[in-house]
């Protein structure tokens, strides 16, 4: 036989199997495009020189990495669909007298055309929409849209490297499978039945408690920087628990509805109980796959939009003011000098201040254990001091009548404490040596003018006057050493006038500080614009919103294809069990009807699982959220919903699509 019949052969059986393959040369071809495109942004050069360029690159290639992961997942879990219903195919070519050599052959061509068409594919669409996707993240970047357009050699060749590699590796898995089956195997492969399974109830108490364990940790968890510690771990928990329950907790759900037999014995109900309970142990896997893709898809959208949407007030408030300067360790006349030039720089640059604040206030973190805050430095791989780590900002009361009407009179030994989520319930404060009474719990405090980001649970102190204040400094820094915090002096001001005044206001009164504060005689000084600040929230949030966009179609792509293929799968598996139905006295009516409630409960049970994920998730995503200074629930709750709904919509679109294939194969 010469090299041209193993290709026509091969043209042949992709044309015969054209339901088949159409599917995953255009999957492999739109997730080709996305990865080219990645790749493309990330070297363009154009766009290297914008502003936050470095931090939007950053981003991007994360996404690059998990795409190209994901894709050699998503790409070897498909073929084994294909595999599946081609063995058959395969062992009545060797019962004909084809040699596992020529099928080889023949496997050979059909890799190279697929991969051919694919990659080709890949990098046509990419190219043609690179521009497309790239003026649309200008536009969500707020950026300048750059002129021209290029095609990355770069992006190109490691689209043409991943796939052909992927490609290579499922040809061999293939072979292998071909090659270690006899010929009676392989064409039993497809007819191959389900013992009824066993009901195993420790594998789907197993999927309970590590479900429970990972919404636990999901809800438990306070701080947001233990969150983002244990995120991961809470995850890896749902996943397993998401398994287990799928492989042998639907099996124990469904064999407790066979028991209830009002609901088990009717027709629709008692022949979709029946099959799914068979099949659930082959069913388990990829209906976990939908479950977690549907989740990571849901998580991703509505952190990533709610970021975006709610960074204005996330900016405002770490940023109350439009130009903060911010002198660490100051003296005395170092903080009359950080006044003088807010004044002076405003002056220099034509625009009138509106208003302007100060605030001295010392901040640090330590240990409370009941009524001790313990301030002690500890070294990484030692165990840290016992109790919760807080965050301390200690002011006097004479700053602090700058934020109210209340003026008490205190001590020494008094202090004035307002938390929001701490402990309200303690009579005095030990730390080191010194013993506080904590004279009053303010009920409020007015923090406009103050400049915070609230990770850690936050106690605002407040002491009689600087004297206290600086033997609290002096306590800290001899238990901190060179990680101990200064003394922080904040002025703050608002300007009239646009965004071009404010950062032309801030960039004098920078120059006049390094002109009067050369060698840091009175201290370290850094001075920030809101605007500029702004600008760069803009690259981080509307990259994060790209990249969630931009995963969230390739994950829901996989997902398309996984419920197309197992509607296909179990369309093929079906057939011939309802032509059985049928004769035995079923009508047509009643076998559809005994379809539809199998494909429902097979298909929006992965949709109701992850929505539950999602649900249990919430709190934890609040808490990450927080790290990005987002404390807005609200929003972030209504833009939860909003991508479930829309998800919801698309999956049900998706669902009624896919199963015309299934009613077309069964019937």
């Amino acid at each position: 036989m010469n090299r041209s019949f193993y290709a026509r052969l091969a043209v042949g059986n992709l044309r015969k199997n054209i339901g088949l393959y159409l599917p995953y040369v255009l999957a492999a071809i739109g997730i080709g495009a996305m990865y080219y495109i990645m790749g493309a942004i990330t070297r363009d050069e154009g766009i290297k020189q914008m502003r936050g360029a470095s931090q939007l690159f950053m981003i991007l290639s994360l996404g690059c990495g998990v795409i190209a992961i994901f894709t050699v997942i998503f790409l070897f879990y498909t073929n084994s669909f294909l595999m599946k219903r081609r063995k058959k195919e395969f062992g009545l070519f060797n019962i004909l007298g084809m040699e596992k050599r020529h099928i080889g052959k023949m496997m050979f061509w059909e890799i190279i055309i697929v991969a051919f068409i694919s990659i080709g594919g890949g990098l046509v669409v990419g190219i043609v929409l690179n521009k497309l996707v790239v003026l649309a993240l200008m536009r969500l970047l707020e950026f300048d849209v750059p002129f021209g357009f290029h095609v990355s050699g770069g992006a190109a060749v490691s689209v043409a490297i991943l796939f052909a590699c992927i490609f290579i590796a499922t040809l061999a898995y293939n072979l292998f499978q071909v090659q270690k089956a006899s010929p009676i195997e392989l064409l039993r492969s497809g007819n191959q039945g389900e013992r009824e399974p066993k009901t195993r109830w420790l594998l789907a108490l197993i999927g309970i408690l590590a479900l429970g364990a990972g919404y636990g940790i999901a809800i438990v968890v306070e701080s947001p920087v233990d969150a983002l510690i244990m995120f991961f771990l809470a995850v890896l928990l749902v996943i397993l628990g998401t398994y287990c329950l799928f492989t042998a907790g639907s099996i124990v759900a469904l064999k407790l509805l066979r028991r209830n037999k009002n609901y088990y014995y009717k027709t629709s109900h008692f022949t979709s109980v029946s099959g799914m309970i068979y099949r659930m142990k082959q069913n388990a896997v990829g209906l976990s796959n939908i479950c977690i893709l549907s989740t990571m898809v849901l998580v991703m959208l509505a952190g990533s939009f709610s970021l975006y949407m709610g960074k204005d007030v996330s900016l405002h408030n770490r940023y109350p003011k439009e130009i903060m300067i911010n002198g660490y360790g100051m003296t005395k006349e170092g903080r009359t000098m950080l006044q003088e030039c807010a004044v002076q720089g405003a002056k220099d640059t034509g625009v009138a201040i509106e208003e302007m604040s100060n605030c001295t206030s010392l901040s640090f973190a330590g240990y409370k254990n009941g009524e001790d805050i313990q301030v002690k430095d500890w070294e990484e791989g030692t165990a840290p001091p016992e109790g919760e780590l807080i965050m301390t900002e200690w002011l006097t009361l004479e700053q602090y009548q700058q934020f109210t009407d209340h003026v008490p009179e205190l001590t020494e030994e008094e202090i004035l404490v307002y938390t929001v989520h701490g402990d309200r319930n303690d009579s005095q404060y030990r730390i080191g040596e010194e013993t506080f009474h904590i004279k009053e719990y303010l009920s409020e405090l007015n923090l406009d003018d103050m400049q915070l980001e609230i990770v850690y649970d936050l106690y605002f102190i407040i002491v009689k006057d600087e004297a206290v204040l600086q033997k609290i400094n002096e306590l800290q820094q001899s238990n901190y050493g060179e990680r101990a915090s200064f003394i922080d002096t904040l002025v703050a001001l608002n300007v009239e006038g646009g965004e071009e005044q404010e950062i032309a206001c801030k960039q004098r009164i920078a120059q006049l500080l390094e002109e009067r504060n050369p060698d840091s005689q009175q201290g370290a000084v850094r001075v920030e614009s809101r605007s500029e600040r702004g600008n760069d929230d803009m690259v981080v949030f509307g990259g994060f919103l790209f990249l969630g966009i931009f995963l969230g179609l390739v994950f829901l792509m996989a997902t398309t294809m996984i419920i197309y293929y197992k509607q296909v799968s179990e369309g093929y598996e079906d057939k011939s069990r309802f032509e059985i139905m049928q004769k035995v006295g079923m009508s047509k009516k009643e076998v559809r009807a005994s379809i539809r409630s199998q494909i429902i409960k097979v298909f929006f049970l992965p949709l109701v699982m992850a929505c539950i994920h999602l649900a249990a998730a919430f709190p934890m995503m609040n808490r990450l959220l927080l790290l990005f200074g987002m404390a807005n629930v609200k929003l972030f709750g209504i833009c939860t919903i909003a991508t479930v709904a829309v998800f919801a919509v698309i999956y049900a679109i998706v669902y009624s699509i896919t199963a015309r294939s299934y009613y077309k194969i069964v019937g």
